[in-house]
């Protein structure tokens, strides 16, 4: 995960106009880019999910489930596993890939969209 610590939020009237990152992070997020884009893979997040992601701290999966409207118990019961292995799952920055799989599955997106690894 890209260090998002040092971001800073510009509000215009009560909303978030600007992201102000760190020019090392900036330049991390161009060499994935390019990186993706060489691979054609491309991936593309929700507004909604980024800002819970970046803003919040919280994991890609906990912010697409959160997007697609879906508890933790009824994600855990779409990939087999129970409640408490979901919310261990949401905390870790690390899933095997056939857990990833599982979950792309089921909240309707790409493994890619659930990590950030290159």
């Amino acid at each position: 995960m890209i260090g998002m610590e040092n971001l800073q939020v510009i509000n215009a009237n009560g909303a978030p106009l600007f992201a102000v990152l760190p020019y090392a992070v900036f330049q991390e997020l161009c060499r994935r880019l390019r990186i993706a884009e060489e691979r054609d893979e491309l991936t593309t997040f929700p507004l909604e999910v980024s800002e819970m992601h970046a803003l919040k701290g919280y994991s890609l999966v906990k912010a697409w489930r959160i997007y697609r409207k879906m508890t933790q118990r009824q994600l855990a019961s779409a990939i087999g596993v129970t409640q408490g292995a979901l919310s261990q799952i949401e905390k870790s920055e690390h899933n095997q890939a056939e857990t990833l799989n599982k979950l792309a599955k089921a909240l309707n997106v790409t493994p890619a969209q659930l990590t950030l690894d290159d």
